[in-house]
């Protein structure tokens, strides 16, 4: 990862049912946020799924896999489905390294 991708900040753009996340989902970047719980979408109710695309993520390091992880067990506490989409290609690694490919529902994994 270049210094560039990993300065980049972290912004989330919501529309119904889907989170999008852009720039460095790494520690520095994940310690200036105001809040690391998971946003709650318009019409969001138990039982239903949310998509968090994850294809503008120019970066992610270990704590952004934890990052993840938190929000996907905050949308268990709440009966939502997570389905992350688009990961970036360092995602794969480290989710077999943790043994963490059966936890998180990633798409193209």
């Amino acid at each position: 990862m270049d210094e560039q991708s990993m300065s980049e900040s972290i912004t989330l753009v919501t529309e119904p049912g889907k989170i999008m996340l852009r720039g460095a989902l790494v520690r520095s970047q994940i310690e200036r946020l105001a809040s690391f719980d998971l946003p709650e979408l318009d019409g969001q109710v138990p039982g239903t799924r949310m998509e968090v695309a994850l294809g503008q993520v120019r970066a992610i390091d270990t704590a952004g896999l934890a990052f993840l992880l938190c929000w996907q067990s905050q949308a268990a506490a709440r009966s939502v489905s997570v389905r992350y989409t688009h990961p970036p290609k360092a995602l794969q690694p480290m989710m077999t390294v943790y043994g963490l490919k059966d936890l998180l529902a990633v798409d193209g994994l």
